[in-house]
């Protein structure tokens, strides 16, 4: 049986260092919303999806949507915002760009103009352009 959740996965961002070190993002709710829906929303393999761990963490329990793997640190997109942890202690996340708009982020891109940014998507609120961390 897999320790992963019973819910769409939103996201697979791979290590672009070590292919076989995968980030798996899962959409929707866990716990009390959905009945056998698993717990987490960020999951991590070094073995190529043989074995999977939750590195979830602090994070709400809020639909996740997108990742990215930025200066040693993630980056990952949800229904609440936008937060950040270290790749070397994943679960311990945070909060991450100042000024965005109270809203769901679907999605995050990277920008390479003056030393790099990230482009954070919302839903309904536009684009905006967030520091990398």
């Amino acid at each position: 049986m897999s320790s992963l959740p019973l819910r769409y996965v939103s996201a697979l961002t791979v290590d672009p260092s070590d292919a076989k070190h995968v980030y798996a993002v899962f959409a929707g709710f866990s716990r009390h919303w959905v009945p056998n829906a698993g717990v987490g929303h960020v999951f991590e393999t070094t073995d190529g999806g043989e074995n999977w761990t939750n590195i979830s963490g602090n994070l709400p329990d809020a639909p996740g949507d997108d990742l990215l793997i930025v200066n040693q640190k993630l980056v990952l997109a949800t229904d609440v915002g936008v937060f950040t942890a270290s790749t070397t202690a994943p679960t311990a996340w945070s909060r991450y760009g100042s000024g965005l708009p109270n809203s769901a982020v679907y999605d995050l891109s990277l920008g390479q103009a003056n030393g790099g940014y990230i482009i954070a998507a919302t839903h309904g609120r536009g684009l905006w352009k967030i520091a990398l961390p």
